[in-house]
């Protein structure tokens, strides 16, 4: 407890006899006292044209995705560079950016592809600097992206379509294990050692030819960190399966394919 509050005696002595000032009230957020809070509901959290066309996704999508409005990237990604202030830097350039759409999975709630719906005001070129931005944030994070221009009318089949396509509906990768969803389905089998050569990007869909053995954990293709052993707890084919996994999972879901040695 500091001075300012705890004042000892003689503090007290002072302040009843008027000669110290009295101690300060805690700060507070909010006090009940204070004057009505000058919040207001927006009129605006969808357009028209915002909210027409999420009733086009609702029909080209809604019997696989649950469909988000306005996403924070912040809260869809986050930077790992292995320096906390670059981190920041990175982190503050997602900033106050939003996806005008983000479809995740019915089920694990896990984001599948964002939609961004393009209007005029993209044509320029401030506008087209954003755009070629966020594109690249996506990219980064390995999150399609599908971008479709305002239309009096759209066709909903071909919208489908081209959504079930990027987000892999339907599509089990080839020769990748099955994704552990929570920690209670994965054990850790072995202690995890940092690896230099972080450089190789390469995901589970395309493994590479020499997969690290079990003394050699390897770093996450997708974040960089050192991974951990794990043992497929969930029912199906690959339960029982060795697996590399991200040590942050489920923040983090990089998979890498595990070869025992011999």
């Amino acid at each position: 407890m500091s001075n300012d509050q705890d004042p000892g005696c003689l503090g007290a002595i002072m302040q009843a006899l008027g000669l110290a000032p009295e101690p300060a009230a805690p700060d507070a957020e909010y006090r009940d006292d204070e004057e009505t809070l000058p919040y207001h509901l927006r009129d605006d959290f969808l357009s028209p044209a915002e909210l027409n066309f999420y009733r086009v996704l609702c029909l080209a999508a809604g019997d696989w995705a649950v469909i988000c409005p306005k996403v924070s990237l912040g809260d869809l990604f986050y930077a790992q560079t292995g320096d906390y202030a670059t981190n920041t830097t990175f982190r503050n350039k997602i900033d106050r950016k939003h996806v005008d759409f983000l479809l995740c999975d019915r089920h694990s709630m896990r984001p599948r592809v964002g939609v961004e719906l393009d209007d005029a005001s993209h044509r320029r070129a401030n506008r087209r600097d954003r755009d070629r931005f966020i594109d690249a944030v996506f990219e980064a994070a390995d999150l399609p992206l599908v971008r479709i221009e305002v239309q009096a009318s759209y066709k909903v089949q071909a919208i489908s379509a081209a959504l079930r396509n990027r987000a892999r509906v339907g599509q089990e990768e080839p020769g990748s294990p099955a994704e552990p969803e929570t920690e209670s389905q994965v054990t850790t089998t072995t202690e995890t050692r940092p690896q230099a050569d972080v450089s190789n990007k390469t995901d589970v869909a395309s493994l590479p030819s020499s997969p690290p053995l079990e003394d050699t954990p390897p770093a996450c293709p997708k974040c960089g960190k050192p991974m951990v052993l794990r043992v497929v707890k969930k029912e199906g084919p690959h339960k029982g399966k060795k697996l590399w996994g991200c040590r942050s999972f489920p923040r983090c879901r990089g998979l890498r394919e595990y070869v025992p040695r011999g």
